[in-house]
C-alpha cells in the first residue's frame, strides 16, 4: 500500500495539526485576560485569510496578526469589560432591590446585555477585517448586528450550541482546549464573511501579505 499524504485522511490530519497549534497558541495569548481582545481580532484576522488562501501557516500569521490588532483590540477589549462590569453590577443591585418598580431598571439591564452582546460579536471581526478607526469600530459593531439580523442570530447560534455541548458533553471540554475555540472562530468567521459581502459598506478590506504554508 503506497503513502499518499495528498489522501482525504491525511489532509483533515494536517488541518486538524494546524487548527489545534493555532488554538492552543490563541489560548496562550488570552493567560493575561487584558489581551482577550487582541487574540480575537487576530484570530478571526488569520481565519479570514485562511479562507482567502487556505495554505498560509496559521500560526505564524496569528503572531504577526496579533501584533498588528493588539492596541485597537486592546483599547476595545478593556471597553466592552467595562460595559459588561457595569451590566453586572447593576443586575446584582437590582437583586438586592427588593421593590415592584425594580422591573423597569431589569429590562433596561436586559436590553444593554443584548446589545453589548452583538456588539461583542461582530466588534474584533470588524476590526480584523476592515481598515477603520477605532470609533468608526465601534459605530459598525453597533450598527451592524441589526442590519445583518439574519446573520447576527446565525452567529448566536453557533455561541449556544458550542456553549450547550460544552456544558453538557464534559468531553467536549477537552476537545474545546485542544481545538474548539479555532474550530468556533473558523464556523462564525463563514458566517460573517457572508454577512460582510451580504450587507457590506463597512470600509475597505484590509490586504495584508501573506505567509505561505509551503515556503
Amino acid at each position: 500500500m503506497r503513502f499518499n499524504i495528498n489522501a482525504p485522511f491525511w489532509q483533515f490530519m494536517n488541518t486538524l495539526v494546524r487548527f489545534t497549534a493555532l488554538n492552543l497558541v490563541f489560548l496562550l495569548t488570552t493567560i493575561p485576560m487584558v489581551t482577550i481582545g487582541p487574540a480575537l481580532a487576530a484570530l478571526y484576522s488569520t481565519l479570514f485569510a485562511y479562507n482567502d488562501h487556505d495554505d498560509i501557516r496559521l500560526v505564524r500569521e496569528y503572531l504577526k496578526r496579533f501584533k498588528r490588532e493588539f492596541k485597537h483590540g486592546l483599547i476595545s477589549g478593556l471597553l466592552l469589560f467595562l460595559l459588561a462590569a457595569a451590566i453586572v453590577f447593576g443586575l446584582a443591585f437590582w437583586n438586592a432591590w427588593d421593590s415592584n418598580a425594580a422591573y423597569g431598571p431589569l429590562i433596561l439591564l436586559i436590553i444593554a446585555a443584548i446589545v453589548v452582546v452583538l456588539i461583542a460579536e461582530y466588534l474584533f471581526p470588524l476590526q480584523a477585517r476592515f481598515a477603520n478607526p477605532l470609533k468608526r469600530q465601534w459605530q459598525l459593531a453597533a450598527m451592524f448586528p441589526w442590519r445583518a439580523f439574519p446573520c447576527s442570530l446565525a452567529l448566536l447560534g453557533v455561541d449556544t450550541f458550542a456553549l450547550a455541548l460544552a456544558y453538557f458533553v464534559p468531553f467536549i471540554r477537552v476537545l474545546a482546549i485542544l481545538f474548539g475555540f479555532a474550530w468556533v472562530a473558523y464556523a462564525k468567521s463563514l458566517l460573517l464573511l457572508w454577512g460582510f459581502k451580504r450587507y457590506g459598506g463597512l470600509g475597505a478590506v484590509e490586504q495584508p501579505t501573506f505567509v505561505n504554508a509551503h515556503d
